[in-house]
């Protein structure tokens, strides 16, 4: 089968299409005969005004070979510039050697803005020439990595009369401004930016994205952010625009065009609105759409990942004091939300999610959303009382208990201070420090450090060529790490067992003393939060023991913002450096269990471990450790070892993992149970008084059960000291 050309809009179609990706019309029939066209409701309104003959114009720009078909779209692909260097401005190369000798090499920190700046310059050659095009033709751009169809938005989800819903977008279709109804009409002339503010930001109803939105809110108060995310703030007549985003840990300049799904009956834009008909806030919500891959899959995220892909700073979360609450935490968490708001640190909140309807109608009488995002814009202490600014992106539906606008409560000095003064921000509302953790579960703070430097790197987890990221510290330095799963939106891909773990290296090179880790939790990008090294050479390691035992692969992407700095290069992960690693982990972060004077040693992980690791340390000359566990009580819990309960003989002077217990499922409560039997003898093979059944089932002369994988470099055997 080959490409087939529409011959209504020409678009080049692959083969397995059978509808034409651009115009929605059949392909064309095998007797020859000419299909109906698709009147659907995804085709843009206005032909005349899309890009034709693309191929025509720009056969100045690319060689014969490039060309295709005449058709209504600028393709990217076309404007695919080599630079001098060798990549393409999209970064990628056509020499796969090239690309692994680029990962090699040694790298060096930079300071925020040098890496903008790369990405784009990359970026411009692409834009500079479609625009070129556009320009000559007279005729808008029409994105065709991001097409005008269904695919691109999606299956919506989405709640009506209070009933979820999910259906297929028919109802909508695509416009440009001009073409658009808005609530100020034409009020305003259409802008990019518009002296941009919190209460331009206003969400649709078709796509949960609110953490998205929570996050533009804070961005409209820092116009230096907002500049770097909209490099070009001039309105194009050709609707070609550039968005900066930080696409799971690199920088990225995505463009995009004006066109934005409208309701069919009202031709009102059905996402995210930007009032005062300013564009910056649906061209955002398109650009992460684009690189998504649809609106829908907007759906859901965390705070941590609007924020980070914002600004690309690292982002850690502060969960409020659970019950029973006492005054120490209520105060630490204060200090944590001045002293972040004082660093000029942005700030989001998330509203605590219950299954329970009435606990979800109490909050709604209230005038809160459960499970939904907040920005906070302000944190003051004023007359004895700690106060918090939120806002809900809805732009409506707030809070109206004490300290809301209606509370007869207010001092009058506050009232006009806190008050009268801020009454522009609409879906703002105050509320003091106790009704808030009570009523909130977390906080996202984004640490956003113009002048820090940072490094970004990509790491293979999984297979037999792993590496670590080995960094070097010639002053003492204070730095964050953060690690970004490559396709972490799409759940099902994840290593939701992935740690990442920052170790002292020793003088003959191997991996040393655990300096810090991140904690393991179901999240697909998370940061170990700042921390301080003194100079010397440090070995970052990945691990996820799901993607040893399964034979998954995983790609991670890590970021290391740096106050000054560093030096890195990738080296060999060997299985040796993996397991020390590991070992490391256990006994800095792990509680010992069983420490007899026969010298046997058990410890236990369950700190910053979503499940629990056993570990034995064998430390006799010529005895063997014969230990079992039985772990059949737990529940939400699967074993490395393919059973909860299990046996193992370690050999004199000798350690082993005997189990790693993760979570099933990541969203739901779990519960470890183990318990231990140890037995030290001078036999070396099973014994029927540990586990009759194991020992009479075992092949002769087994030492474990079940028997070890052999390619298991978690559970292989190694010396204690």
């Amino acid at each position: 089968m080959s490409s087939w050309s529409c011959i209504y809009c020409t678009l080049i179609n692959d083969p397995f299409y059978t509808i034409c990706q651009g115009c929605g019309s059949q392909k064309p029939l095998e007797n020859g005969k000419k299909p109906m066209k698709s009147m659907g409701s995804m085709v843009p309104k206005i032909i005349t005004d899309t890009v034709r003959d693309v191929s025509n114009a720009i056969s100045d720009l690319v060689t014969n070979k490039e060309r295709k078909p005449a058709h209504n779209f600028v393709r990217v692909g076309h404007f695919r510039t080599p630079l001098p260097n060798g990549p393409y401005v999209d970064g990628h190369s056509n020499n796969p050697n090239e690309v692994e000798q680029q990962q090699e090499h040694q790298m060096c920190s930079k300071i925020t803005s040098t890496l903008k700046k790369e990405a784009q310059e990359k970026s411009d050659v692409v834009y500079k020439n479609i625009l070129e095009y556009c320009t000559s033709s007279k005729t808008p751009f029409i994105d065709d990595q991001f097409l005008h169809n269904k695919k691109s938005i999606g299956t919506l989800h989405f709640t009506k009369n209070g009933v979820k819903r999910h259906e297929e977008p028919n109802f909508l279709h695509w416009l440009r401004p001009s073409q658009m109804f808005t609530k100020d009409g034409r009020s305003f002339p259409w802008s990019v930016l518009n002296n941009p503010r919190p209460s331009d930001i206003e969400q649709g109803t078709l796509v949960g994205d609110c953490w998205l939105m929570s996050a533009m809110a804070l961005i409209a108060e820092r116009p230096d952010v907002l500049d770097e995310i909209i490099p070009r703030k001039q309105y194009s007549h050709f609707g070609v625009y550039q968005i900066r985003l930080c696409v799971e840990g690199k920088w990225k300049v995505v463009i995009v065009d004006d066109f934005f799904p409208c309701y069919q009956h009202t031709n009102s834009i059905a996402m995210a609105v930007g009032r005062r008909n300013q564009l910056w806030v649906p061209l955002i919500e398109k650009a992460m759409a684009k690189e998504l891959g649809s609106y829908s899959k907007l759906h859901g995220a965390s705070l941590t990942q609007g924020l980070s892909m914002l600004t690309g700073a690292s982002c850690v979360n502060y969960n409020c004091p659970p019950l029973p609450r006492n005054s120490d935490d209520v105060d630490t968490f204060w200090a944590q939300l001045v002293s972040s708001k004082e660093s000029g640190f942005l700030m989001c909140c998330h509203c605590g999610a219950f299954e329970n309807n009435a606990a979800e109608s109490e909050f709604r009488a209230m005038g809160l959303l459960t499970n939904h995002a907040y920005s906070i814009l302000d944190v003051v202490y004023e007359h004895g009382h700690r106060l918090l600014r939120i806002r809900n992106p809805w732009g409506q539906f707030v809070w109206n208990g004490k300290w809301s606008d209606g509370w007869p409560g207010w001092p009058t000095d506050l009232k006009q201070r806190l008050l009268n003064n801020r009454r522009d921000e609409t879906g703002a509302f105050w509320m003091d420090l106790d009704d808030f953790v009570h009523r909130f579960a977390s906080v996202t703070v984004c640490k956003l450090r113009m002048d820090w430097t940072e490094l970004r790197a990509t790491q293979d987890v999984g297979g037999r060529s792993d590496k670590a990221l080995q960094i070097v510290v010639t002053d003492t330095c204070e730095m964050s790490v953060t690690a970004f799963q490559k396709g972490g939106f799409n759940k099902k891909d994840n290593l939701n067992d992935l740690m990442v773990c920052v170790h002292k290296t020793s003088p003959d090179g191997r991996v040393g003393e655990l300096m810090e880790m991140s904690a393991r939790i179901a999240e697909n990008h998370f940061t170990i939060d700042e921390f301080f090294l003194a100079p010397g050479i440090y070995t970052i390691v990945c691990h996820s023991p799901r993607a040893q035992l399964l034979h998954k692969k995983g790609r991670v992407n890590i970021v290391v913002h740096t106050r000054y700095p560093i030096f890195a290069e990738h080296i060999p992960l060997t299985r040796r450096a993996a397991q020390e690693s590991l070992h490391h982990v256990i006994i800095k972060e792990g509680d010992v269990v069983q420490n007899t004077n026969n010298g046997v040693v058990i410890r236990t992980l369950t700190n910053k471990f979503r499940g629990m690791i056993i570990m034995a340390d064998n430390c006799l000359e010529n005895k063997y450790l014969h230990v079992g566990v039985d772990c059949s009580q737990s529940m939400n819990i699967q074993s490395s070892r393919g059973m909860l309960q299990i046996v193992d003989v370690v050999p004199p002077l000798s350690r082993q993992v005997l189990i790693v217990l993760s979570t099933i499922d990541d969203s739901a409560q779990y519960r470890v149970s183990n318990s231990l039997k140890t037995l030290v003898h001078h036999k070396k093979y099973l014994l029927p008084e540990m586990w009759y059944e194991a020992a009479i089932s075992s092949p002769p002369k087994s030492q474990h059960y079940p028997p070890l994988d052999s390619d298991s470099i978690i559970h292989s055997i190694s010396s204690v000291f």
